[in-house]
């Protein structure tokens, strides 16, 4: 299937009647003013997050027009970070849904984007309803779908250093599907990777906010006798000792996550951590809060400092 059936088959329309909104940055400085010295942009990326790709609610339509968004910025970016939630849901579903949602996300990657893309797995990626027996169980099929060979690893970028974490654990037992936790081999492994690229400004991605001050407010009030209680998927549950473990690392600089569906920002001990809101909203529904479908362009520079700009892509329901 060509580029124009796929569009008219799933109801597009051309190329001019998906970009719902100017281009935000048409003459943005490679340089910026950082401590009184300028700084010079190492690396432009568009962060974009919590697409779920299913056939319904348009949602072909909305990531297509996101894609076109991104690419017709005049100042465009070189690659694009996934963190995660690519498609609808896998966890419950049985294996020809999950095949239906990843079948249409490749073919928009292929038909609608001209950019290289570095994957971070989600929870909705995970298959949990296949056999524990099956090969593509939990993370094998998501790793498959992302060529990937590993749910974490590390990349460098541009004179910047990439980490990507697996935030998602998947459970299946006593109706919880997953936990948003690093496994200690892994977090052995963070630990290893830091220390070994100690000269490298560095960005950490991952699917779950290792921290994130928006679940305090929303869906998770607190009460008087309880005082506030989050629920085991909605920031890292053990955010303490990474958090811990970035302060003997003052090189991370930058975590970017999804999960949410809400774009906030928390500075804590030298990190700035951003949740970049959702490409879906609201789950292909609308705004999510105060949080309209988006994504973000991050500019990162020499001197270990960035920018990160969340930009509305102008999908309407």
């Amino acid at each position: 299937m060509n580029r124009r059936s796929l569009l008219k088959s799933l109801g597009i329309g051309t190329l001019s009647s998906l970009v719902l909104g100017k281009s935000v940055f048409a003459e943005t400085p490679s340089t910026h003013l950082s401590n009184g010295k300028i700084a010079k942009r190492s690396l432009r990326f568009a962060h974009l997050t919590d697409v779920h790709m299913q056939p319904e609610l348009d949602a072909p339509k909305g990531l297509a027009s996101c894609l076109h968004h991104v690419q017709s910025q005049a100042d465009k970016p070189t690659l694009i970070v996934n963190t995660g939630d690519c498609i609808m849901d896998a966890l419950k579903q049985p294996k020809d849904r999950v095949v239906t949602q990843w079948n249409l996300w490749h073919q928009l990657m292929k038909d609608e984007n001209s950019l290289p893309i570095a994957y971070c797995i989600g929870n909705h990626d995970c298959w949990g309803a296949a056999e524990k027996k099956d090969p593509l169980y939990g993370k094998n099929y998501a790793l498959e779908m992302m060529h990937l060979e590993r749910p974490y690893r590390s990349f460098d970028q541009a004179g910047w250093h990439f980490v990507v974490l697996d935030s998602i654990q998947v459970r299946a037992t006593d109706g919880q599907w997953y936990a948003c936790q690093l496994d200690d081999e892994q977090f052995e492994w963070l630990g290893r990777d830091l220390e070994a690229n100690k000269d490298k400004h560095t960005v950490i991605l991952s699917h779950a906010p290792i921290l994130s001050a928006a679940p305090l407010v929303v869906g998770h009030l607190g009460k008087i006798d309880t005082g506030y209680q989050l629920g085991g998927g909605a920031i890292l549950n053990d955010a303490e000792r990474v958090v811990t473990l970035f302060t003997k690392h003052p090189q991370v600089k930058l975590a970017l996550s999804g999960h949410i569906h809400l774009n906030d920002e928390v500075k804590y001990q030298g990190v700035t951590y951003i949740s970049n809101g959702a490409v879906s909203g609201n789950w292909w529904k609308g705004d999510r809060y105060a949080t309209k479908n988006g994504y973000a362009i991050v500019d990162l520079y020499e001197d270990g400092t960035f920018d990160n700009v969340y930009v509305p892509y102008g999908w309407k329901v």
